[in-house]
């Protein structure tokens, strides 16, 4: 009868006292994924005028499965948007930046454009470049005052999977993802 027990314990308990461990371990990263319900990601292979660029961008991230759209626990996902003769930046968690564009110039076959802008507020001006690299997935690598970001036209957020870093109450460590390669 006691072999009985210690087997009924052995293959009933420590099996359970295992996968509550692993819960415990998955419930510290507290991820939510959604995958993409549409595919809308594709965009033109070039910009035939500079009305014909999108206005409202957002920060596209890369794993091992392909890209993503990144929600941090702390702050937002950054995003940029064209407004005329300006241009604003959504940062993760300082406070936008809006640029004036003073110079604007489509290249390379009209698959990337560059831009002077100047902020009024802090004096600071820079380069801004825009080039697409993947039109099938509608990405364009944008690059700034240092900061190299993949980026997909707004309308495409729900064509990619959405990884969403849940923090209710306290801060949670960010994920970590594939660096920007030098695209050609």
């Amino acid at each position: 009868m006691k072999i009985l027990l210690y087997i009924f314990f052995s293959f009933i308990l420590i099996p359970c006292n295992g996968q509550s461990k692993i819960q415990k371990e998955n419930s510290e990263l507290d991820i939510t994924t959604t995958y993409p319900k549409i595919n809308l990601s594709q965009i033109p292979k070039t910009w035939k005028s500079l009305n014909t660029i999108q206005k409202d961008w957002i920060k596209v991230e890369k794993d091992k499965d392909g890209y993503l759209i990144y929600q941090p626990c702390d702050g937002k996902t950054e995003t940029v948007k064209l407004e005329g003769a300006s241009l604003t930046i959504n940062w993760r968690i300082e406070n936008s930046q809006k640029f004036e564009l003073e110079k604007f110039t489509r290249l390379t076959d009209n698959n990337a454009f560059r831009a002077d802008g100047y902020d009024v507020e802090n004096k600071i001006g820079f380069e801004i470049k825009a080039r697409i690299v993947d039109y099938k997935n509608g990405i364009v690598l944008w690059e700034f005052n240092g900061n190299k970001w993949l980026m997909t036209p707004k309308e495409n957020f729900k064509s990619f999977r959405i990884i969403k870093n849940n923090c209710e109450t306290e801060k949670k460590k960010e994920l970590d993802f594939l660096p920007i390669e030098d695209y050609k």
